[in-house]
């Protein structure tokens, strides 16, 4: 089913909201198994709005609550939205729409070609292991076959085409330029992915992939799963996240989280028992595994 039109925001008509919450320069305490924090200043209060479909602003809270939830402080300055509506029965924030081109006090320092960071320890944790089990195979196959009619397909072309429209409007919204290629955020991409990069950049889809892959390929489930969980109240099908959803059930996975899983999204895992771990960053935990795998062969 084809997704709805889109209607998008202008780039940098600050919400009330988030102006009043993020021109603070007070430090955010987060959790203290992770012994960081996040400092705003005026600076970093200019934010876009999290014109993400289904999305809405960010506050305060949601930056301690993904550091918390991740261990991690970088993507913080990237974080624009949240779903309208959270899955959580705790209330927190799953997933977050992300700043392509986030800046900060010193400068745009990274680029996000993925618009969607699954946050959810409880997920992120449980679609690791999913990959590790290779169910993206079993989507994968379901997309090859009767690929010429068929709703995964039709799902996937659909939401690439929401984040590729979607990017272009968080980079280029409010550009008065004649065309994408003679503004300034366009000329700073090629500097620093060069010319082919920065077109296959503003064209990615879900995951920030290749535009001009022939391949069907989900490529990863975490961000499927948090383009459903944003999206799925906008739109009237989503089979792919279904699929993923169905799976973690079958797994006796609730998405809407445990008892105590609350405990790290709010910064207390340290004082109360929780069977939820903080995730391990995919690239150090394949790193680790194939490091045991050496181990185990000599």
């Amino acid at each position: 089913m084809a997704a709805p039109p889109l209607t998008f925001i202008s780039r940098y008509n600050l919400c009330s909201h988030i102006k009043t919450h993020l021109q603070s320069s007070t430090s955010i305490s987060i959790n203290p198994s992770t012994k960081s924090t996040y400092t705003h200043d005026d600076n970093d209060s200019l934010r876009k709005q999290p014109i993400f479909p289904g999305a809405i602003a960010i506050d305060t809270k949601d930056i301690s609550t993904s550091i918390n939830q991740t261990g991690q402080t970088a993507p913080a300055n990237a974080l624009l939205g949240k779903p309208s509506k959270s899955k959580c029965k705790h209330g927190y924030a799953q997933v977050y729409s992300l700043d392509p081109m986030p800046s900060n006090k010193y400068g745009m320092d990274r680029l996000n070609s993925g618009l969607i960071k699954l946050t959810c320890p409880l997920l992120v944790n449980a679609i690791d292991v999913m990959e590790d089990d290779k169910f993206m195979n079993e989507i994968n196959d379901k997309l090859i076959a009767d690929s010429e009619d068929n709703e995964l397909v039709e799902c996937m072309n659909d939401a690439h085409k929401v984040h590729a429209e979607t990017r272009k409007e968080l980079i280029f919204g409010d550009d008065n330029s004649n065309s994408i290629e003679e503004s300034d955020n366009y000329k700073l991409l090629i500097s620093k992915l060069g010319e082919r990069g920065a077109k296959y950049f503003i064209d990615a889809g879900v995951a920030g992939a290749n535009p001009l892959s022939k391949k069907l390929d989900i490529k990863c489930l975490h961000a499927w799963l948090g383009d459903y969980l944003t999206r799925v109240d906008t739109i009237a099908e989503h089979p792919i996240g279904d699929m993923i959803v169905n799976e973690l059930e079958k797994r006796g996975i609730d998405i809407s989280g445990t008892e105590d899983c609350h405990a790290i999204c709010s910064g207390c895992s340290a004082d109360t028992s929780t069977s939820v771990q903080i995730p391990i960053p995919r690239n150090r935990q394949r790193k680790k595994r194939r490091q045991i795998q050496l181990n185990d062969k000599e």
